[in-house]
């Protein structure tokens, strides 16, 4: 099997959480917008004498990804040079990320463009951290109601 490659794709796994990506179907013009993590966290048998787990992080395997999506996988195992991988975004947290992913998928259903995606459904389930309204405010410049409120 033919391997995609990552277009924008860094050098070396940053130290950062994950990113958005967006796979095109070349002879279509169809897209899956999903997100991936660079790391996945696992556990390890405590130390001799102690009793608490361990908790690590090794790199996914999100250079070789596709998708999570049943159909986007068996389309891109029957024709690997018909679609291209793109990242969009690379974040700093799993709010961000998720975020940004909801946010280009309803950017195409609220301009009608909703059946040039593969996904079917909008998921957003995101943890909003109290204390960091810095970062809140970065992630929400350009929004349409960010606009409004000024």
């Amino acid at each position: 099997m033919d391997k995609i490659v990552w277009q924008n794709a860094p050098i070396y796994t940053p130290k950062r959480h994950g990113f958005v990506y967006e796979i095109k179907e070349l002879d279509t013009g169809k897209i899956y917008i999903g997100c991936k993590k660079f790391w996945t966290k696992f556990k390890r048998p405590p130390l001799k004498g102690k009793k608490n787990k361990r908790h690590d992080i090794k790199e996914s395997d999100w250079r070789d990804y596709n998708s999570s999506s049943p159909i986007m996988q068996e389309k891109i195992k029957a024709n690997p040079s018909n679609y291209t991988k793109q990242i969009l975004h690379i974040c700093d947290s799993q709010t961000e990320m998720k975020c940004k992913e909801a946010w280009i998928q309803l950017d195409y259903f609220i301009s009608g463009n909703w059946d040039r995606l593969y996904n079917e459904v909008i998921n957003l389930r995101v943890k909003t951290p109290k204390n960091d309204k810095d970062r809140i405010s970065r992630m929400a410049e350009g929004s349409p109601s960010a606009m409004e409120r000024q």
